[in-house]
């Protein structure tokens, strides 16, 4: 399995240097919190998939498709076409889902190998092991980290404004 870090697309053929799309060098081996395409879907079909993604939980965003020329203005609605996409970890849950419900088209859907199926169980099983913070205890972080930063800084100029004064006290 290979990943495109520009596209956000998984390959299935392990012998690609560069991406179909862009051309640029593929990764082999993406974090569990990569973005990756899932599929590109508009109007009543784009909110079928987001309300069968919502129902089972799994996170997504998603971005007016680079390859649309249409132009929203003054529009509440989303964009006529978006593309879809879900962390590396959730990829194998969402495909699912899509299958399911019949959003894949047959040229979407990828022949992974047992060996890259089994990273992405893998990178699902650490995505679950890892603690997830809440909103609150994120904010509280940042706070402090805030303030510590400006304590250093602080600090910083309180010790620079000592040696300068000792150094002019010599002379």
């Amino acid at each position: 399995m290979k990943y495109c870090g520009k596209c956000k697309r998984l390959f299935a053929d392990d012998s690609l240097a560069n991406c179909k799309s862009c051309g640029r060098r593929l990764i082999s081996d993406p974090s569990h919190y990569s973005p990756v395409y899932l599929i590109t879907a508009n109007g009543f079909e784009f909110e079928r998939i987001r309300s069968a993604i919502d129902s089972a939980e799994i996170p997504y965003s998603y971005h007016e498709s680079v390859h649309d020329a249409g132009i929203q203005i003054l529009n509440t609605a989303a964009p006529e076409n978006c593309d879809i996409f879900v962390p590396l970890s959730s990829y194998a849950d969402a495909r699912d889902i899509l299958a399911g419900i019949g959003a894949w088209k047959e040229e979407d859907i990828l022949d992974f190998s047992e060996d890259d199926e089994e990273k992405l169980r893998k990178a699902k099983k650490t995505a679950e092991q890892e603690p997830e913070l809440s909103p609150r205890k994120a904010a509280v972080i940042r706070i402090v980290s805030m303030i510590v930063f400006l304590g250093v800084l602080v600090g910083v100029a309180f010790l620079s404004d000592l040696l300068i004064g000792l150094i002019k006290g010599l002379f």
